[in-house]
């Protein structure tokens, strides 16, 4: 191994990976509605819904590694007209998945962490009839779309659900559920997630 790690270093795997991650992007932004300039969407990326022509990519945007864009315009008998939209300067870390039957538009400057979920639906209610079903087999629901401002900072894990309006500046803790409207130049923390600190200006010190 020791020779082999002469024969291909690291660096070397990095640019190979850095090549193969454009052309992925090359390719599969033809299945988009619009990928901008600069923008990188890495190998895997995977497409559930079939309503990939519905998601839109803005300029300088990195998809990692291993995210689920998934844009529902059928699931079962149910028909929707779903949209993701995602703005200028994201980062969306690996293994985030994007769900959307109604609608998921999000502002310039997010960053995500790993194995983050945002989505605008859920698998059914809340009534005992619907538990009796398969959790698979229910009937896809929206309380309604979510919206996250610009310049959001989203922790590993964490969770923002249907209905959800995110403010600017905002930073979502790790492993946060976030169930209700978070204000603007906030930090939210838990489970629901509850504001736990406001930002504030820096002041000069003499």
């Amino acid at each position: 191994m020791w020779l082999v790690s002469k024969l291909y270093p690291y660096s070397l795997s990095e640019k190979l990976r850095w090549y193969r991650n454009s052309l992925y992007t090359m390719w599969i932004k033809n299945f988009l509605d619009s990928v901008g300039n600069n923008s990188r969407i890495h190998y895997p990326c995977k497409l559930w819904g079939g309503g990939q022509k519905s998601i839109s990519i803005g300029n300088n945007t990195t998809i990692q590694g291993n995210c689920i864009l998934g844009c529902w315009v059928k699931y079962f008998d149910q028909s929707f007209t779903p949209s993701i939209i995602i703005g200028d300067d994201c980062n969306i870390g690996e293994h985030t998945h994007i769900s959307a039957i109604n609608r998921v538009s999000i502002g310039n400057g997010l960053l995500t962490g790993r194995y983050v979920y945002i989505g605008d639906n859920s698998h059914g209610g809340l009534s005992l009839e619907e538990a009796s079903v398969p959790p698979i087999k229910r009937q896809l629901k929206s309380k309604g779309e979510v919206v996250i401002g610009n310049h959001v900072w989203i922790g590993d894990k964490a969770t923002v659900l249907a209905g959800v309006h995110i403010g600017d500046n905002v930073i979502v803790a790790a492993n946060a559920v976030v169930l209700s409207d978070v204000p603007s130049n906030s930090i939210v923390a838990g489970v629901p997630a509850k504001v736990v600190k406001q930002l504030k200006e820096c002041q000069n010190q003499d």
